[in-house]
């Protein structure tokens, strides 16, 4: 098979070509001495695990961000991350890497303000043009890396007051297992008063035009034009995603609850499965299928969308922990393969 008279024996190799320019997501007005110069530099600041035939690797000075998870196999090797294109390292931008942390609230707050215990709290608007709050700190910032193994790995970032006005240290470790992926999140209260968090991982599945997510879950948040909750409904795409919800055929960017902790991706045309597998506090699951896309998202958090808003009007149902001085916050989320 060729691309622009590139020979390439295995499709999923696309993404990791070094004539990047002929993706989409690229900025063709690059010149190819440009591309040359970055990739090296790239490389120097990547951690690489390595656990028989499956590879991680990761950025910490992008967000704490994956930018590959795969596994080698006699006839191919297998993308289960949409793996980040390497000039897109250059952007800095953890939505074009594979996978980023989402510390210390998932999803969005709404117009970046909140009460808690008597304190009105105003974040910046970090996402523009989003006229909410999102995602909280983790995808925006120098991670610092404090333990390296051949298959384990342990970033961190302490966190100072600004306009959230609590300090906290947040941890990611990586454990790569045989083939498996354990991702572990820790928030840690370093201040002297309570503070309200969330937590969640917002990883980018390679999209194929058979690709399927198998969940249980009961009920759906409505959401409203600027994706914030308006109701929680039973709809017909928990039924769906109970069965195997197509990727292709399904418009999703909405948050789900009722989730046992567990989803199943299929990729078919790779006679490939990956079971996702996580703990409490992670007991919401967030779905992104975007149409014309090159990936998915299936995001285990532990918070609904503009939860710390639910929580000052005195409502149930939107996860988020309370943490007092010195309290840890702990979630794990874990990457199964499964080949036939």
């Amino acid at each position: 098979m060729k691309k622009n008279g590139i020979s390439i024996e295995d499709p999923q190799e696309m993404y990791m070509l070094i004539p990047i320019y002929i993706f989409a997501r690229i900025d063709k007005n690059l010149k190819l001495q440009d591309l040359l110069k970055i990739i090296p530099e790239v490389k120097e600041k990547k951690l690489t695990l390595r656990s028989r035939n499956a590879l991680l690797e990761i950025v910490p000075e992008i967000g704490g961000s994956i930018t590959r998870y795969c596994l080698k196999t006699e006839k191919q090797t297998l993308n289960f991350l949409r793996p980040a294109i390497q000039l897109e390292f250059a952007k800095h931008d953890p939505r074009e890497m594979a996978s980023f942390p989402l510390i210390p609230f998932s999803n969005r707050i709404r117009n970046g303000h909140f009460k808690f215990q008597g304190r009105e709290i105003k974040l910046p608007l970090n996402f523009y043009p989003e006229v909410h709050s999102i995602h909280g700190h983790g995808w925006k910032v120098l991670w610092t890396v404090t333990e390296k193994s051949e298959n384990k790995a342990t970033i961190e970032y302490q966190f100072l007051p600004d306009e959230w006005p609590f300090s906290y240290l947040a941890r990611q470790v990586f454990d790569l297992e045989e083939s498996s992926l354990t991702v572990t999140l820790q928030i840690i209260n370093t201040g002297n008063s309570a503070m309200p968090v969330g937590m969640g991982l917002h990883p980018y599945f390679v999209r194929t035009p058979q690709a399927s997510i198998t969940a249980k879950t009961e009920k759906m948040w409505i959401n409203d034009a600027e994706t914030m909750p308006l109701r929680l409904e039973s709809v017909p795409e928990t039924k769906l995603l109970n069965q195997g919800l197509s990727v292709t055929q399904n418009a999703l960017d909405n948050l789900f609850t009722g989730w046992n902790r567990e989803v199943l991706i299929s990729w078919p045309e790779w006679n490939a499965n990956l079971r996702i597998i996580a703990d409490a506090p992670l007991d919401f699951i967030v779905i992104y299928t975007p149409t014309n896309a090159d990936f998915f998202c299936v995001e285990p958090v532990s918070n609904v969308t503009d939860a710390f808003n639910m929580l000052a009007r005195g409502e149930f149902g939107h996860g988020t922990k309370t943490l007092l001085p010195g309290e840890l916050l702990e979630g794990k989320i874990c990457f199964v393969p499964e080949l036939s």
